[in-house]
């Protein structure tokens, strides 16, 4: 498999949710960048429309602080639209987020509410899957042990390196701090 210097891509998650419990949660926007070995970067994002009962089911805080308005996501695609999108574009690895475990758990929850599985060798080609690349990286978990930063949480980490809080909580800004905030800490540990 190698190590974090040999991997062949290196994939940033960031999603927001209508809440912080995966079983009543739908995801409202996700963002995903991949860093090739070659040097390229592919990026996406997509708002995604809830449907009426996830909204029902929605925590007010929630939407409020993902800044969520039924106009905004009025053209937004379906999580069924977006699903396989989402799939295929998480699968390498090393997958890296900012309190991963939170976007693992909510993406589980919502792929397995759309009859996803996860992917393993004796599915038949025809099931819909879907799997995250390997490993998964915590940028919360890596701040904690090189930091000394009080706290872990990506304001803090904003601060700690001069990133601008502007956009919070929008998948694509929060994808994008929690990749400058990696690559900061890497580079401050690994020694060529």
């Amino acid at each position: 498999m190698g190590n974090f210097t040999t991997a062949k891509a290196v994939t940033f998650l960031d999603i927001e949710t209508t809440h912080l419990d995966p079983k009543r949660s739908a995801v409202l926007e996700i963002s995903i960048i991949t860093d090739w070995e070659s040097g390229s970067t592919d990026t996406w994002t997509t708002k995604i429309k809830p449907k009426p009962i996830e909204i029902e089911f929605a925590s007010k805080e929630a939407l409020e602080i993902c800044g969520y308005n039924e106009e905004a996501w009025e053209d937004a695609p379906s999580f069924e639209d977006v699903a396989d999108t989402i799939a295929s574009k998480l699968r390498y690895g090393p997958l890296v987020a900012h309190n991963i475990s939170f976007d693992i758990n909510h993406l589980t929850a919502v792929f397995e509410r759309y009859k996803y599985q996860q992917w393993n060798r004796e599915l038949p080609d025809s099931a819909k899957t879907f799997s995250f690349g390997y490993p998964k990286i915590d940028t919360c978990a890596l701040a904690y042990m090189f930091l000394p930063t009080e706290r872990q949480n990506l304001d803090t980490l904003r601060e700690h390196f001069d990133i601008s809080t502007e956009g919070s909580h929008t998948a694509e800004k929060d994808v994008n701090d929690c990749r400058q905030v990696f690559y900061s800490i890497v580079s401050e540990t690994i020694k060529e």
